[in-house]
């Protein structure tokens, strides 16, 4: 999620919401805040929000507005704070927020890894990449309670361009990813199985790409 904290002083704030469609498609977030005096003396302050809105993006924007009054030397003044909470953009819909970590959705049918990774970006995401134990144990939870058998998952670990040399879908040493937990001897297929895995103990395998295995789709908080 986004936050912007807007402070401002006033005695009255208005919040107007837009119920027309706008001419044009917005492209990102825009958050205008006005004031002015009234024809009674009081000063009114307005926020506006427009924001962009994409395919994949789940439930609405939200506008908490929170103020307190100081009053001081006779002038009364209101603090006010303006929190805009919006939701990450392209999030598939299906996909389940493991909180710290990321957005997750599981795929039971098991796949090639190439399919995997075509499937995963096609949902605006990619397919997994392993950052801390932590990760995996949460992610081993929806495994086990999903009855899938089998004891490998697809990630998105590959060593297309040098041998033995794995990198993430990301571009990432997996060296240099937090999650380097290969299997005894591993990786030791040579040049013929190029994509990676993981294995129920937590382990991490090289694979043949044709493998046909679940996987994960992830999408980060970031």
């Amino acid at each position: 999620m986004s936050h912007f904290l807007v402070t401002w002083f006033m005695l009255w704030c208005i919040i107007l919401a837009r119920g027309q469609c706008p001419s044009h498609q917005q492209a990102a977030m825009k958050l205008t805040i006005t004031s002015e005096r009234n024809s009674t003396g009081y000063w009114i302050a307005r926020v506006s929000l427009d924001h962009g809105a994409h395919e994949h993006e789940v439930g609405p924007w939200e506008v908490d507005v929170d103020h307190s009054s100081v009053k001081c030397n006779d002038v009364e003044s209101v603090h006010l704070v303006t929190t805009i909470t919006a939701p990450p953009q392209h999030l598939h819909l299906n996909y389940k927020l493991l909180p710290g970590l990321g957005y997750y959705r599981f795929h039971d049918i098991p796949a090639s890894w190439y399919k995997a990774a075509v499937t995963c970006r096609k949902e605006n995401g990619h397919l997994l990449v392993l950052n801390s134990p932590k990760e995996f144990v949460e992610l081993k939870k929806i495994w086990d309670a999903s009855g899938v058998k089998g004891d490998y998952l697809h990630v998105g670990i590959n060593d297309f361009d040098k041998e033995a040399q794995f990198v993430t879908v990301l571009g990432d040493l997996v060296n240099s990813t937090g999650y380097a937990q290969w299997g005894p001897n591993e990786p030791n297929s040579g040049d013929t199985a190029n994509c990676g895995a993981v294995k129920r103990t937590g382990d991490l395998y090289d694979s043949h790409c044709k493998n046909l295995f679940p996987f994960f789709c992830e999408q980060s908080l970031s």
